[in-house]
């Protein structure tokens, strides 16, 4: 991955973080290693997970966010968003975020 996508991918991380804090107060958005094409968006429950992660609308402006910097089409189709809870982490996998992210 070259230089200037993991200079894009800082810069887009807050700004993902905003777009996802219309919908839910308190998350997190995270670029995983090491593709950076990854992006974690953390919540507190499954209810705000399932209000994100149905939303074509704000993966849209996700992909968006990516296209204003000059990133290509295909990089962009390629960019995955996974929407995990912790309130799921803490049941499913003893609150352990490794586990539930393999």
């Amino acid at each position: 991955m070259e230089a200037s996508f993991r200079l894009i991918v800082l810069q887009a991380e807050a700004d993902l973080l905003a777009l996802s804090r219309q919908h839910v107060k308190d998350c997190i958005v995270t670029a995983l290693e090491p593709t950076q094409r990854w992006f974690l968006i953390q919540t507190n429950t499954d209810a705000e997970r399932d209000l994100l992660a149905v939303n074509e609308t704000l993966l849209k402006e996700f992909k968006e966010v990516f296209r204003v910097r000059g990133c290509s089409d295909a990089l962009v189709d390629g960019l995955a968003f996974t929407f995990e809870p912790q309130e799921t982490v803490d049941r499913q996998y003893a609150g352990n975020w490794y586990w539930a992210l393999k």
